[in-house]
């Protein structure tokens, strides 16, 4: 059936008692380390909680004798005592109700606050993670289901490991009466709750590997959910009016979510209920011998209500208190995909230096090659170039040459398979993170529209820090953003986007001047990487920025318009991840190679005829 997972979908078995019991005893180390004095509160109200139900019981016993003794001998001495009873018994009901608003308040702080800790861990883990672990796809499924589950089912473990506690002890108080008066009703008890532990431990691991294993099928649906709702694909979806097709998928995927849904809900209610019959019956069973034997005067009206109200509470407790095994095992699960993700290794910090033993050499690849996970094809290929102080280098090649994932190991992004990336005489990683930003300004390609103010997305290239107005005026001139930055009503604070009610949206070119000011934020980096820079610049913009002096900055430029790295003092050209030719621009065409004829090729359409 569609959109039900098979077993090679499904993501983790049932685990064992003992593991089970590990990560929930994590889970509620993680909660008690963070937010001990409410992990306090909430034990010390589970406690109350769980003894005064039986007590409760046990009052009403001595009420209703005391009634029907008041009654018989008619004294005073009899009347006050029932009314002394109701009085407790009314107490003890009215502390059980306080106790348990108390109890729902603050379990309602220990989800938020539960929720925040698992996040924080999530986000901080997440930020830790090298670049090749986050395009991981197995990483990104363990990201996706911890972010799903981050409130809900760390707290859910730790509510239930309180729930069995409270429930545990309830039913050790409840058994302990009725063993005064009945021992062998104790074996009812046990038998009625077990009905319905059964169906819970059988469908405990269902709905897990169920709705874990459409992960895709949901993925999807809410990608197509997007592509009608999110402004960044109006334009199109109003253009090419594929609107109701994509509709129509979402509705069929709806259909067999829901089917395959709805045909598991259905199985554990059918199930479910003659199972909870069953516990009924032998409750009823239980009822009827009482009533029979207190009819034979073998006890007491209120040792009968008594009896008959703990074989009712003790039955739920039996159930309560198995349940909450069986749904902690199912919390345990999905807890176990958390500490999947929390327990990956960060990404190597290298040596952690700050400098380099050879600061003239500058930047150096030296016979790099690089594979991505699961290609058998190299993106890079024994690349070779150097890159001195003062130095313009240009980056040509076909899409899919390895252009981007140059950037990404000239940065340190990504370490190599093969050979060394060197700055200054040191390998990336071997350098300190921090140092090695301050060293290296970048314009990614595709670069990141921050839907926050205009501020932030310039101060993201200083991770968000503050920086000095001087400095990022520099920055915004540099980026050829200043006029952009005087247009806009609210200047630097301008809120950018649509989706905020005081936002304005940017085109394509004024986003990327924002991006490249981004790049030119730190004063400090002698190097800098612009990749496809003016791709979505007019061309007066584009010919100011060729123009530019840099200050003596070394600059990586990749462009597809041949025209904008003619002036290099060095091109490499790359093919299917090798260097094929490298040199100057003269020399180049000179050589009458791939590079001079791409070049006539872009310089054929501007020949007067």
């Amino acid at each position: 059936m569609a959109g039900t997972p098979s077993d090679d979908e499904a993501i983790g078995a049932r685990p064992g008692l003992a593991d089970a019991i590990r990560q929930a005893l994590r889970t509620l180390g993680l909660v008690t380390r963070e937010r001990p004095a409410l992990i306090a509160a909430v034990a010390g109200l589970s406690l109350v909680a769980a003894l005064l139900p039986p007590a409760a019981l046990y009052m009403s016993k001595l009420v209703i004798d005391g009634v029907v003794s008041a009654m018989q001998d008619g004294t005073e001495v009899s009347r006050n005592q029932a009314l002394f009873w109701v009085v407790i018994e009314s107490a003890i009901l009215a502390a059980l109700l306080a106790v348990r608003r108390f109890q729902v308040f603050a379990k309602a702080q220990l989800h938020a606050e539960l929720g925040f800790v698992v996040s924080g861990l999530i986000l901080e883990r997440a930020d830790r993670l090298s670049l090749r672990q986050i395009e991981d796809a197995d990483i990104q499924q363990k990201l996706i289901l911890a972010k799903q589950f981050a409130a809900s089912r760390p707290y859910s473990l730790v509510n239930r490991i309180f729930d069995a506690a409270q429930h545990g002890l309830t039913l050790v108080s409840l058994l302990i009466l009725l063993a005064v008066y009945a021992p062998w009703l104790v074996l009812l008890v046990v038998l009625g709750g077990l009905p319905v532990f059964i169906g819970n431990l059988r469908f405990s691991g269902d709905a897990y590997r169920f709705y874990t294993g459409r992960t895709p099928q949901m993925r999807e649906r809410n990608y197509l959910e997007s592509l009608v709702t999110n402004e960044a694909s109006a334009r199109e979806r109003l253009h090419y009016g594929y609107g109701e097709a994509v509709r129509d998928r979402f509705g069929d995927l709806f259909r067999t979510l829901h089917g395959d849904d709805r045909s598991l809900q259905l199985r554990q209610a059918s199930i479910g209920s003659g199972l909870s019959l069953a516990g009924s019956a032998v409750f009823l069973g239980g009822k009827l011998w009482i009533v029979a034997v207190t009819i034979a005067g073998a006890f007491t009206l209120g040792q009968m209500t008594m009896l008959v109200g703990l074989l009712k509470q003790g039955q739920a407790g039996v159930t309560n208190l198995l349940s909450a095994f069986t749904g902690g095992v199912e919390d345990v699960l999905y807890v176990t995909n958390l500490y999947a993700l929390l327990d990956l290794p960060d990404a190597p910090e290298g040596r952690g230096l700050k400098s380099g033993p050879a600061p003239g050499e500058g930047l150096v690849f030296d016979g790099v090659s690089f594979t991505y996970p699961g290609s058998d094809r190299p993106a890079l290929d024994d690349v070779s170039f150097s890159l001195p102080p003062g130095t313009r280098l240009g980056l040509v090649g076909a899409n899919g040459s390895g252009k981007t994932t140059l950037v990404k190991l000239a940065t340190g992004l990504y370490a190599p398979d093969a050979g060394e990336v060197r700055l200054d005489g040191l390998a990336l990683q071997d350098w300190d993170r921090a140092a090695l930003r301050h060293r290296i300004g970048v314009l990614f390609q595709p670069h990141v529209n921050y839907k926050l103010s205009l501020r932030d997305n310039v101060e993201a290239g200083s991770g968000f820090a503050t920086v000095a107005g001087e400095r990022l005026e520099r920055a915004i001139e540099a980026g050829l953003a200043a006029e952009l930055v005087t247009s806009l009503p609210g200047g630097l604070d301008t809120r950018l986007s649509k989706r905020f009610l005081d936002g304005i949206e940017l085109s394509g070119g004024q986003w990327q001047r924002l991006a490249m000011a981004r790049a030119h934020i730190n004063d400090e980096a002698d190097i800098l990487i612009m990749d496809e820079p003016t791709a979505a610049m007019d061309p007066a913009a584009e010919a100011d920025f060729m123009q530019r002096d840099l200050g003596g900055r070394s600059l990586v430029l990749i462009s597809h318009r041949l025209a904008n790295i003619r002036t290099a003092d060095r091109i490499v050209m790359l093919d299917k991840g090798r260097v094929v030719e490298c040199g100057a621009h003269e020399a180049l065409i000179a050589e009458g190679g791939a590079y001079a004829r791409l070049f006539a090729t872009q310089a054929e359409p501007y020949r007067s005829t």
